[in-house]
């Protein structure tokens, strides 16, 4: 059998990297990702979101950039 010259990924990049809470990274990734879909689904702006998820709109804007820290 020829050796590898990659790693086969567990299907949880936050674990692959090592990454401390991977399921909850991954977890947190997927939910804003469907959020983010949702917007844009609804062709809703940011502010009109903000007001939704009761959150201001700079963290619409974070959120849709994919910044979830």
């Amino acid at each position: 059998m020829p050796k590898r010259d990659y790693v086969e990924s567990t299907g949880n990049v936050f674990a692959d990297l090592g990454l401390p809470e991977p399921d909850e990274a991954l977890a947190k990734a997927e939910l804003a990702q469907k959020i983010v879909a949702i917007i844009h689904e609804r062709r809703l702006t940011q502010t009109d979101a903000a007001v939704i998820l009761g959150i201001d709109q700079p963290n619409v804007s974070t959120l849709m950039c994919g910044r979830l820290s």
